[in-house]
């Protein structure tokens, strides 16, 4: 079995495709929405939007190409197969957040629980990448991991899958450090199907 992260969440998303839209709608106390609404409302009308770590596009990447140009990108192929079919009207790459080369800069930049499927020594260059997509002015919504947690490999939702992620404090000081300014942070915790609480931190930032 490979021990590259990245490979490790690509084969894991690209295996559970059904099994994971099923469980979403499961989760108990998501604040997804409220946040993804939080972020919405400060995207000008005509606004280009960016989410990392997209999935297969339901609901959040369909509730965002409802009212802004978006781009929705994902290190999992088939889960971007399926949000090319489930969310026509957006833009979909297969791509590593990490090393991802675009064209264009946004009016705002979403990622819903993705950074965690990243290796913590990276959170900071991904940070500074977010901040090279921003437009000056442009916003930033995340859900980043609640604890201080190096790495983590092990099975979830019946495949092999990575999580890494620093404390909330240290998150917010690299979100400040690479020129995002966290307008609205909150520790969040749902209950997630067969794999009880979890807590993430919530952040709303901004590019000066």
């Amino acid at each position: 079995m490979t021990t590259d992260p990245r490979r490790i969440v690509a084969d894991g998303y690209d295996a559970i495709v059904d099994r994971y839209l099923d469980w979403i709608d499961g989760i108990e106390g998501d604040p997804r929405m409220a946040w993804l609404e939080a972020f919405a409302e400060r995207i000008p009308p005509d606004g280009r939007v960016l989410e990392l770590g997209c999935g297969a596009g339901v609901p959040l990447t369909a509730s965002l190409a409802r009212r802004f140009e978006t781009t929705g990108v994902d290190i999992s192929a088939r889960q971007i197969a399926r949000a090319r079919e489930l969310v026509p009207g957006a833009r979909f790459l297969v791509g590593d957040m990490t090393s991802l080369t675009l064209d264009q800069t946004f009016d705002g930049v979403a990622a819903f629980t993705s950074i965690p499927h990243v290796p913590r020594e990276l959170h900071a260059a991904v940070f500074e990448r977010i901040v090279g997509w921003l437009r000056p002015g442009g916003w930033f919504v995340a859900a980043l991991g609640g604890y201080d947690d190096s790495s983590w490999t092990g099975e979830w939702l019946g495949v092999p899958m990575f999580f890494s992620s620093f404390d909330p404090d240290t998150s917010v000081e690299l979100m400040a450090t690479a020129g995002l300014r966290t307008v609205r942070r909150e520790l969040v915790t749902m209950s997630e199907p067969d794999e009880g609480d979890v807590t993430f931190l919530w952040v709303l930032a901004r590019r000066d």
